[in-house]
């Protein structure tokens, strides 16, 4: 006689991702994550996770307002776990948190920046601890070891809105570095480069002038590597100043906990914006350097130095040829759109996120 195998259950899970850097993220693992919750789960189920792009509004507080969103949610696309993974730092009770987890809806919020610059595996398994304990209310098992419970970054409390939701909140110098980390990956300081045309243009101007005027060839010849590596800091640590407060910046938040907000929120700010600056400079001597090379003849600036010259002597004049060009650079970002560059900081998409009315449109998922 033969035994009628029984078809596992289905279970959706819905992913919501904040457009960009956590939409791209939560594509490219969902068929990993599929795999190891069918691992982590006791009973044995069919998974599937289907990625929803849209963010939702943050409150006052910094919290995301899931959780008066999941009847709403559930009855359009009828998923059975509902999971949020947003790009921006999570407040509640005024803690900075990585997860909060409401096994009674069946939803929770993961805040990316507070993973650091974890890889997509790590991503994967974050989220699927999050869907089994939604699935059967069993919290992670904490470190076995002493050390491990001491190195830990993150710790467990109880939400004082609602004692049924459990807060994992992030603890420690560490887990704070490590939310720093991630926010300025989640501000992709790499995408600021191209909104940062004016600044871009003034610089290749400056900097162009510098290659072809014999005084900076000397100066550039005679100038050590220490000086001219003083200059460049310098002149991307100007350019970063100018853009901070041009773009006015700067933060100063409200409410409780407002210094540790205030520095962990401009620390990540100013190390965006450094980090554009510096990759900015770093075209801008690749540019030089090529365009040194192709213009000026090697026997003509052997006459102008005096001397035999090499490939360094090309490469000093680019080096300090785009220090100068740099913060001529900073001159031209006052023509840059203020609301472009603005983009690059939390504060503009929290303040985006907290006057965004919440609509499910039909298009929202295909």
């Amino acid at each position: 006689m033969l035994m009628s195998v029984q078809e596992p259950e289905k279970r959706t899970v819905g992913l919501i991702a904040d457009p960009g850097i956590a939409d791209a993220m939560a594509n490219r693992i969902a068929a990993r994550l599929e795999g190891v919750m069918e691992k982590l789960q006791e009973q044995d189920h069919q998974w599937d996770v289907q990625v929803a792009p849209f963010s939702l509004p943050l409150g006052e507080s910094g919290r995301v307002a899931l959780s008066d969103k999941v009847p709403r949610l559930r009855e359009k696309h009828g998923w059975d776990f509902i999971i949020y993974l947003t790009d921006a730092p999570h407040y509640v009770q005024n803690r900075p948190v990585r997860s909060v987890i409401s096994v009674e809806d069946a939803s929770a919020v993961l805040s990316m920046p507070s993973l650091g610059l974890a890889r997509p595996r790590t991503v994967a398994r974050e989220l699927a601890e999050l869907v089994r304990e939604l699935a059967t209310g069993k919290q992670p098992a904490p470190p076995p070891t002493p050390l491990g419970r001491a190195m830990r970054v993150h710790a467990s409390r109880q939400d004082a809105q609602n004692e049924q939701n459990r807060i994992s909140s992030i603890e420690g110098l560490r887990g704070r570095l490590l939310l720093l980390a991630g926010m300025v990956r989640s501000n992709q300081p790499w995408k600021l480069v191209p909104r940062l045309s004016s600044a871009m243009a003034g610089a290749v101007a400056t900097g162009a002038f510098g290659v072809f005027y014999t005084s900076i060839w000397s100066m550039a010849d005679y100038l050590p590597a220490a000086r001219l590596s003083l200059i460049t800091v310098s002149s991307i640590l100007i350019l970063t100043l100018w853009l901070l407060l041009h773009n006015r910046l700067w933060e100063k938040p409200k409410g409780n906990r407002r210094r540790e907000r205030m520095v962990v929120y401009n620390a990540a700010t100013v190390l965006t914006v450094g980090f554009a600056a510096a990759v900015m400079y770093l075209l801008l001597f690749l540019a030089l350097l090529a365009g040194s090379l192709i213009v000026i003849d090697q026997e003509y600036l052997a006459y102008q130095l005096r001397h035999d010259v090499t490939l360094a002597e090309y490469v000093n004049l680019a080096w300090l040829a785009s220090s100068l060009g740099t913060m001529g650079g900073a001159i031209g970002s006052s023509f840059d759109e203020v609301k472009e560059v603005q983009r690059a900081t939390f504060s503009q998409r929290e303040y985006e996120r907290r006057n965004m009315e919440f609509t499910i449109s039909k298009d929202d998922v295909d």
